[in-house]
């Protein structure tokens, strides 16, 4: 999404205030120019304050008048916040609508890194809506385009993105294969945080797998790296994964202490869903070691039983 540095340091209201002042003033000297830059700055103001019905009618006035003037570069970015901002609202077929006008722009003008961007985007909607071989498509599209142009940035995104819809498919290994690339890449350019995501991504498909042990060391080795970067909400993230594959490989007591460890840091941040989760993981823990306690001891009282009945017998 466009973002106009003019108003930098306000705030989202104090920066509508600001930009309804400047595009007044554009508006009675004629500034066309100064008209799409205030539009651009409303349009994203209300996106970010959640109005998005509002900052559809700045994005759509931003358009008109970037087609008034010729502009195609602005063209493609008021498009660009119109399917940002749809897809916000959950509508995607419209998403879809403007992004693909914004892509065929972008190539009209060879923006090469508008069409990445553009094509990442529409990945991702089709994602959201479960058509995950066209999200491919376009996933792989942008991938070249990363790889041509060097943005090694936008190439860890790209690969994580096809490892999320590689594992969405129930592609296993394909998924594996993309978050190996991303993590490698991640490395070469010291992207910590990259790492993580991808160490984590390695631990779900391998868990998907039911390789838990291989599961359960990129889920530890994730874990250290959030805990070095102070991520507290990725932190409580990769204890509840290891609480999961710990519990699957019966360690139950490391299981409850991991998804304490994760309940403990969601309250803190008041992330209430993921604390309900955790509270669920360690009621459907806490039930299951109850009914494997008791069927230890009943065992025993039954072997125990049988023993007095043998010696009462002869």
């Amino acid at each position: 999404m466009t973002e106009v540095i003019r108003s930098g340091g306000l705030n989202n209201i104090e920066s509508i205030e600001f930009e309804e002042q400047c595009l007044e003033k554009a508006r009675e000297t004629g500034d066309r120019n100064g008209e799409v830059i205030s539009l651009a700055s409303l349009g994203n103001a209300y996106h970010s304050l959640g109005e998005y019905h509002l900052a559809i009618e700045f994005y759509q006035q931003w358009l008109d008048i970037a087609k008034e003037i010729g502009d195609r570069l602005e063209e493609a970015k008021s498009l660009s916040g119109l399917g940002n901002a749809y897809q916000s609202l959950g509508k995607y077929q419209r998403t879809i609508e403007f992004y693909h006008q914004w892509l065929s722009i972008t190539r009209k003008i060879g923006d090469r890194t508008g069409e990445g961007i553009c094509l990442g985007s529409l990945g991702n909607t089709y994602e959201y809506l479960g058509k995950y071989e066209q999200a491919i498509e376009f996933y792989q599209q942008w991938l070249g385009i990363t790889k041509k142009t060097g943005d090694w940035t936008g190439e860890c995104i790209c690969l994580g993105s096809l490892g999320n819809t590689y594992e969405s498919l129930g592609s296993y290994q394909l998924a594996i294969e993309f978050y190996q690339q991303w993590l490698g890449l991640a490395k070469f350019i010291s992207d910590r945080n990259g790492q993580s995501m991808a160490l984590s991504g390695l631990g779900g498909a391998y868990k998907a797998l039911g390789q838990y042990q291989r599961a359960f060391e990129f889920y530890q080795h994730s874990l250290e790296i959030k805990r070095d970067l102070n991520d507290p909400n990725g932190e409580a993230n990769a204890w509840f994964n290891l609480g999961l594959v710990l519990e699957k490989t019966n360690r139950e007591s490391e299981a409850m202490d991991a998804f304490c460890n994760a309940r403990e840091i969601y309250h803190a941040m008041g992330l209430d869903a993921s604390l309900q989760d955790c509270n669920h993981a360690i009621e459907f823990l806490s039930q299951n070691i109850a009914s494997a306690t008791s069927a230890f001891w009943f065992k025993r009282w039954l072997s125990h039983l049988s023993q007095l009945i043998k010696t009462g017998s002869k």
